[in-house]
């Protein structure tokens, strides 16, 4: 079984990575939407004016997507990382499926309480599936 990245780093890089991608904005900076009747120059025709709302908002959304777009690949990534390191921790082949499950679950019981929260749970689960498939000893 080929075991990713996430499976060689440590639970405190996967936090950090988790902790970078948390922090990435979706606002973008320098820029701002403007209603529709904003005027960029009073010496310049209501027409241009309207052109240059429509033009800033554009650059706007746009921006807006590509920042979400940034986003959401490094969330998908540290997700990755995240899933190959409990594969890796428990061992047994686990199945993708398994170890989504194993996140699934400490997420939702840890999450409000931040990653270290999520960590402990995870500690716990992990140590559960180690014991249920090891087998009778």
């Amino acid at each position: 079984m080929d075991m990713g990245k996430g499976a060689d780093m440590s639970w405190e890089d996967i936090q950090n990575e988790f902790d970078i991608m948390n922090r990435m904005s979706c606002r973008p900076v320098g820029l701002q939407k403007v209603p529709g009747n904003h005027i960029f120059d009073e010496d310049q025709s209501v027409k241009w004016n309207r052109e240059q709302v429509e033009l800033n908002n554009k650059k706007y959304q746009s921006e807006v997507a590509r920042l979400n777009t940034e986003k959401n690949k490094a969330r998908d990534s540290v997700y990755n990382l995240i899933i190959e390191k409990i594969q890796y921790e428990v061992g047994h082949r686990l199945s993708r499926k398994k170890a989504e499950a194993i996140w699934n679950r400490a997420y939702e019981d840890g999450h409000s309480f931040g990653f270290y929260e999520i960590r402990c749970r995870l500690s716990d689960l992990i140590d559960l599936a180690i014991t249920l498939l090891g087998g009778d000893k």
